[in-house]
């Protein structure tokens, strides 16, 4: 009697642990599936504050992948920095928010000639059929309005949120 439930404990034990392998928290970021997988990237990077990387992942439960490369030191020949990451499960109305602003962005986004000397670069990447495309601009949140970026910057301003990371509104 003793052998069947110590036998029922470990097979309990296996489904579980079953269960657990096949329901991780691994997002499908696959850059080879045509309607699934990573379907955009944001890569920020500022003058003096560091650089961040938005992946959002898309498949039956959809996550926003990020990672902060911090500056710690820039003096001599090494640069030194910390890597601070982030990977957040989305709600539906949440995924479905970002998706709409994604195909907003992809309708929206144009090319522009403004620079500056500080500031940030926004590298947008979205998924165009089986490859990437690439929109890099200078600090989209100046006169944004003037530029068509209102989606762009609602589109990054809602990553940085998702991810918990600082808004680069207080660190150009």
């Amino acid at each position: 009697m003793y052998a069947i439930l110590d036998m029922r404990k470990i097979l309990l034990f296996f489904i579980v642990l079953s269960f657990n392998t096949f329901s991780g928290t691994v997002p499908n970021c696959s850059e080879n599936e045509l309607f699934g997988g990573k379907l955009f990237e944001l890569e920020v990077v500022t003058s003096f504050h560091g650089s961040y990387n938005f992946k959002f992942c898309f498949d039956e439960t959809s996550y926003v992948v990020s990672q902060y490369i911090e500056p710690v030191s820039t003096r001599g020949p090494l640069k030194t920095t910390i890597t601070h990451e982030s990977l957040a499960r989305l709600d539906v109305k949440t995924s479905l928010y970002i998706k709409d602003l994604y195909r907003a962005v992809q309708a929206t986004l144009v090319t522009d000639s403004v620079r500056g000397m500080d500031g940030s670069t926004w590298c947008f990447k979205p998924k165009s059929g089986s490859s990437y495309s690439e929109t890099c601009l200078w600090t989209p949140n100046a006169a944004w309005e003037r530029r068509n970026l209102g989606k762009l910057v609602e589109l990054g301003d809602k990553l940085f949120e998702i991810s918990n990371f600082a808004s680069l509104e207080h660190s150009d």
